[in-house]
């Protein structure tokens, strides 16, 4: 993420929030079957805290997003 980069302006619509939630579901789903079960993962138990706190905040995100839709 580039802090200087322009962000383009969209209007919003509907289907921009399942849209946004059906990507945080994929992203939750990519981690946990290629990253937080792999097998090295599971011998570092703080890396493993870690991936799973990431999890977490992919489904926080998840939930405000299902929160909001209109």
């Amino acid at each position: 993420m580039v802090a200087d980069m322009e962000v383009e302006e969209y209007e919003i619509n509907p289907g921009h929030y399942l849209e946004l939630m059906d990507r945080l579901h994929v992203a939750n789903c990519t981690i946990e079957d290629h990253i937080y079960d792999h097998p090295l993962t599971n011998t570092l138990p703080e890396v493993k805290i870690l991936i799973g706190e990431a999890q977490m905040k992919l489904m926080q995100a998840y939930q405000i997003v299902g929160s909001r839709e209109v």
